[in-house]
């Protein structure tokens, strides 16, 4: 899809989301590296299956004293500078992994690189949902978060540096791309806080008054608790993924990093499925479909979780990854359309960062998950994956009611 094709979908300039949807790219290179790299990253430092999952999940504990911070510097200065500053740190910490000569500072370098990609999810929302009107949301988060599936192509890229060159020439390859990108955002400009009068002296509200003028918003308050146990299912998958193909069914590096693909593919249909759903019904009027598209995106948790625990053979396991990251897919567009449009004037980066907040907690519980399946086997850890997504499934459909009322209350004013 060519810019001008790209201007015409999402109705405003094609720039500004092709180069932060290049950096939500990029960054995944680094992540999945690491996912499909774990048992060769284990074994040059001498570490455990749980030890390994850990560097995975703990970098979280940063992220959560992290988000709040960014949120606030999302909504006080340039989000374009902002990225850019986050950029550069994930990317020069990716470069890091593979130089560190220690466990203590890779824990360091992971945590750090957490941080600056916590951007994506906070700095990058918050930018789009003022360059673009409300009506194209689905279609402009559909494009943004379709970087996040299409990069699980580097998993097969990274299983074969990795298989035939070393693990660390992965991290230096993959790397590269994001310092290109950060060259091109420096010349997209900040549009403006949607709802706020430039001319006019706002409030700078701390943190803790943020949050509780965002907890007054009763479908906010909802979807925190969908982001907690969507993300112990969705750490559960990549975390679980790479070590499950290993130990259950005997995979390599580059069968590794095959599973990683399979992700990809799931993912990148599930997240054209949800954007084109949740644009129609949107444009029809329907904005409680923001959260019972999510809904029905959590069931597939539950059935890809359920198959994978059952699987009788590395087919059939491969097919059922693909099917639970469908339901990582779909449930994207209409999530982050939703704390866009309901997050009051001047707040959206920090109704972003309150997401991630407990997002980054869910991910941090996750530890349990995986604990548990190392004691047991890792069929089990992907049965823990469908619970949890069975509660997020129950809780985003009742936040459905919710939106419709917040929305009609008019939550954009403070």
């Amino acid at each position: 899809m060519g810019p001008n094709a790209v201007a015409r979908r999402v109705g405003g300039p094609a720039t500004p989301l092709l180069v932060l949807a290049g950096l939500n790219l990029t960054d995944e290179f680094d992540r999945i590296a690491f996912t499909a790299l774990s048992p060769e990253i284990r074994d040059a430092f001498g570490l455990g299956d749980n030890a390994v999952l850990a560097l995975n999940v703990i970098p979280g504990v940063m992220i959560l004293l992290a988000a709040g911070p960014i949120g606030r510097l999302t909504d006080r200065f340039s989000r374009v500078h902002v990225s850019i500053a986050a950029a550069l740190l994930w990317a020069v910490c990716a470069v890091l992994t593979a130089l560190v000569p220690g466990v203590g500072l890779l824990l360091l370098v992971r945590t750090l690189g957490g941080v600056g990609r916590t951007a994506n999810e906070i700095v990058h929302p918050s930018l789009l949902s003022d360059l673009y009107a409300e009506q194209h949301h689905p279609k402009v988060f559909q494009l943004h978060r379709l970087a996040n599936p299409l990069a699980q192509g580097s998993g097969v890229v990274a299983g074969y540096l990795g298989a035939e060159l070393g693990w660390t020439w992965a991290f230096y390859l993959l790397a590269a791309p994001t310092f290109v990108l950060i060259a091109l955002l420096g010349r997209v400009r900040d549009p403006g806080r949607r709802g706020v009068d430039p001319g006019r002296v706002q409030p700078r509200l701390g943190v803790g008054r943020a949050f509780r003028e965002l907890r007054a918003v009763d479908s906010l308050r909802r979807f925190w608790a969908v982001a907690f146990f969507l993300s112990l299912a969705a750490f559960g998958m990549w975390a679980l993924a790479s070590l499950y193909f290993e130990q259950v069914w005997g995979y390599d590096a580059k069968g590794r990093g095959l599973a990683q693909f399979f992700i990809g593919i799931g993912w990148t249909i599930g997240v054209w499925i949800g954007g084109q759903v949740t644009g129609r019904r949107v444009a029809d009027g329907d904005p409680g479909a923001l959260a019972t598209v999510c809904g029905n995106a959590f069931l597939l948790f539950v059935v890809g979780g359920l198959a994978l625990a059952a699987a009788p053979d590395s087919r059939f396991a491969l097919a059922a990854l693909a099917v639970l990251a469908v339901g990582n897919g779909v449930w994207q567009a209409p999530y982050f359309s939703a704390v866009g449009r309901l997050a009051p004037a001047g707040l959206s980066g920090q109704a972003f960062a309150s997401s991630v907040l407990f997002y980054a907690f869910g991910g941090i519980c996750s530890l349990v998950l995986g604990a548990v399946a190392g004691a047991t086997n890792y069929r089990v850890g992907f049965a823990l994956v469908a619970g949890a997504g069975g509660v997020a499934a129950a809780l985003a459909r009742s936040a459905a009611p919710l939106i419709d009322a917040d929305l009609a209350g008019g939550v954009r004013p403070t």
